[in-house]
């Protein structure tokens, strides 16, 4: 199978694992919610094999619940629940493709238990798909205040990167996966962070595939992030298509992960501030 082969299964199995928690999601809250809406990676057009990598990249599903509302049925209830509908996506998604590439890892995250209203820049509208409800398009944030978010956002990244030595240091198998988890989180956002602080239209930005975004930051003489952050994601594929069991692979992701989010930490603090 070649990149083209992969990408048109991986972009198959991304849009079966929406629909199929598109469906779950109404049948269970849609009286509760406002709006359920995808964004990022998975949805954007895909022109090299970076521009998604199975289980490196999520499908990051927000849910906007109506105010005063229990989104489950009770306290004592909720865990069952939550089970129950990660037991229904993988028995339908199994189901419904025979002959699946991977299930798709989702994150699906509740507007009110998590995000800080004061800090999130919500999505335009037309850069979501909305799975169904209302999404109501929100007054736009200031240019200074994105940058300011943007840079704040690297700037939290050195603790971080302080604690990574102690925490690879007794690393080894399914562990090493682990740290990848807590790492691919950060660094797929973090060059796009840079670029906000000298992009006209911050916003665009976040449209931008992962394939563009390596060009970008080259046209800005961010060469090295550049090269990690390429690199970082065909480890990726190397390692989905090794089922994780290569520990050299998960370290040298981890290392390229590492030396992008600190050479981006370094050029922040080189930045004059708006």
């Amino acid at each position: 199978m070649n990149e083209s082969e992969y990408l048109k299964q991986a972009k198959n199995d991304v849009e079966s694992c929406i629909s199929i928690w598109s469906q779950i999601l109404e049948n269970s809250f849609k009286n509760k919610v406002e709006v359920v809406y995808t964004k990022g990676s998975a949805i954007k057009n895909w022109e090299s094999i970076i521009d998604y990598v199975p289980i490196i990249s999520d499908v990051d599903i927000h849910i906007v619940p109506k105010e005063n509302v229990d989104f489950y049925m009770g306290k004592s209830t909720a865990f069952f629940e939550a089970m129950h509908l990660s037991q229904r996506y993988e028995r339908m998604f199994v189901e419904e493709n025979q002959d699946y590439l991977h299930i798709p890892r989702t994150q699906i995250v509740k507007f009110d238990d998590v995000i800080d209203p004061d800090s999130f820049i919500m999505p335009r509208k037309k850069d979501v798909r909305v799975l169904f409800g209302s999404y109501s398009e929100k007054e736009e944030k200031s240019l200074e205040f994105i940058r300011k978010i943007d840079r704040e956002n690297i700037l939290e990244l050195k603790n971080f990167l302080d604690s990574l030595p102690k925490t690879i240091i007794d690393r080894t198998g399914l562990d090493l996966w682990v740290l990848i988890r807590r790492i691919c989180w950060r660094v797929s956002p973090t060059p796009i962070r840079l670029l906000s602080l000298s992009n006209d239209e911050p916003l665009d930005l976040w449209t931008l595939n992962r394939t563009t975004i390596v060009k970008k930051l080259e046209e800005n003489n961010f060469t090295q992030i550049a090269e990690n952050y390429l690199d970082y994601y065909y480890e990726g594929w190397l390692a989905f298509l090794g089922n994780f069991n290569d520990s050299e692979i998960m370290r040298r992701m981890i290392t390229l992960g590492y030396e992008v989010l600190r050479d981006c930490y370094n050029q922040i603090k080189e930045i004059k501030e708006i």
